[in-house]
This record gives C-alpha cells, structure tokens and sequence, in this order.
C-alpha cells in the first residue's frame, strides 16, 4: 500500500525561506533608495517655495530680493536679503536668513554668481541668462528659476 504525502519537507521549506530573504533583501535596497530620492525632492520643493514666497513678499513691499546661494559649503546652504543686498530678509513664521539643506542634498552646480541672483521691485531676476538653475545630487532634482518672469519650477 502507498503511503500519500502530507506537508513539506524540511530542504523545501529551507528552499522557500531563503528565496524570501533574496526577494525581500532586494525590495527594502529599492525602497531606501527611494525613500532618500523622496526626501530630496521635498528639500528641493521647499528651497524652490522659499525663493517664490520670498520673491513675491518682496514685489509686495516694492522691494529688490537677492538669493545667494553657497554649494560650496559642506551642507549647501542659500541665503535671502532685500534691498541692498546686506540687509538679511527674514520671512514670517522663519527664524533666519539662511537656510541650511541636509547632508543628502547637496547642491552640486549652480549658474547662480557668487553675489548672489538680484530679482528687482517686479519680481524679475536681472541676468544675462535665459534662465538659472540649482542643480541637486548631481541632475536628479533641479530648480529653474525663469528669465524674466522670475517664476520657479522643479524639474
């Protein structure tokens, strides 16, 4: 008479667990890349609505606005100020001037001139260019602020 199998044996039930771990090893990899790539996304979001807020704080009050921005710096940071260029603008509900963005999104290039880019009482940066750009980790995330509209976009 002959016996019918019932469950598993112990090699399957090793076999199943370790393709498992394979498969579960390679997601979380994929999901903590993803997760970093979110995170910098937000910081370049909230660096472009920072720069259109004050942009527009500034064409209300008939004032210039200048964004100086330092990639050079270990974390980059980007700095706000009206009128004379030295006088530090301070937006409502912010404690400073000078926004410091974490260590996973760094700036890596910027066609902004050290002095800083000069946006005048209308809300239009005065440059040569068509446009500039913040350039984050390297292309993945970058912010184009218009020539002569003054408006920011992420891309």
């Amino acid at each position: 008479m002959r016996r019918s199998q019932k469950g598993f044996t112990m090699i399957e039930l090793i076999a199943v667990m370790v393709i498992l771990t394979i498969l579960a090893s390679s997601t979380i990899g994929s999901y903590s890349g993803f997760n970093q790539s979110l995170r910098l996304f937000e910081e370049a979001r909230d660096m472009s609505r920072k720069i259109q807020y004050a942009r527009d704080y500034c064409i209300a009050r008939n004032e210039s606005f200048f964004l100086k921005v330092d990639a050079a710096a270990t974390p980059s940071t980007y700095s706000l100020f009206h009128n004379n260029n030295s006088t530090a603008l301070v937006l409502p509900d912010e404690n400073s001037n000078t926004f410091e963005l974490p260590g996973y999104a760094d700036i890596t290039s910027t066609n902004i001139v050290t002095a800083g880019l000069e946006f005048d009482t209308f809300g239009e940066p005065q440059v040569t260019v068509d446009s500039s750009n913040i350039v984050f980790e390297s292309g993945t995330h970058m912010i184009v602020i218009i020539t002569p509209t003054g408006y920011t976009f992420l891309k």
